[in-house]
């Protein structure tokens, strides 16, 4: 996993359920957009079955059953 996506399943397994908006300002960015990056992240997690997004605006990202396991695994 990436450093990122270690960072949303830090936040996520503190927090239960994050926004766009709360992962944001903790993705390690460098020369890359914020934006790309940050959803590029998201969209990696969920395509892996690790977060699910709740398909409202604004997105509540949360982790799945297969997500916790994950989390016990790599964090």
């Amino acid at each position: 996993m990436t450093k990122n996506e270690l960072t949303i399943l830090k936040l996520l397994k503190e927090n239960e359920k994050a926004t766009y908006s709360q992962i944001e300002p903790k993705m390690e960015i460098k020369n890359h957009d914020k934006y790309w990056t940050t959803f590029s992240t998201i969209c990696s997690l969920i395509s892996s079955g690790v977060i699910v997004s709740n398909n409202k605006y604004p997105s509540n990202y949360s982790l799945t059953s297969y997500g916790k396991v994950k989390v016990k695994e790599v964090l």
